[in-house]
């Protein structure tokens, strides 16, 4: 079981992938608007891992994850967004991120995080 952290504007997507969590046996520890309270929310909750949409209202994912990324290089980001383009998804990739799925992709979500 894992401890997750999940970062989406959406509360609707929060929900959605809580749910696909918590069914998984995964607990989830906190829930962020935006990569700067999911950066804060992190250097208080030490999770496992961090689900992070990457455009968001406030601070976009890419730039909480080099927040999170500079506090601890070893944090596990695995970004699921309805973005497409190759460029976002080279950029997160390059930050050490564990993968980039697709918002229908909860599948792919269990097996990354196990």
């Amino acid at each position: 079981m894992a401890r997750v952290l999940v970062v989406d504007d959406s509360s609707f997507m929060r929900k959605r992938m809580i749910k696909s969590l918590e069914g998984a046996g995964h607990e989830v520890i906190g829930q962020a608007r935006d990569g700067a309270q999911a950066f804060e929310l992190y250097r208080s909750l030490c999770p496992d891992f961090v689900v992070m949409d990457i455009t968001m209202r406030g601070t976009d994912g890419i730039t909480g994850a080099r927040m999170i990324k500079a506090l601890d290089p070893e944090a596990r980001i695995l970004f699921v967004s309805i973005v497409t383009d190759q460029e976002v998804r080279q950029k997160a990739l390059a930050l050490g991120a564990l993968g980039f799925i697709g918002k229908n992709e909860h599948d792919r979500l269990l097996e990354i995080i196990g």
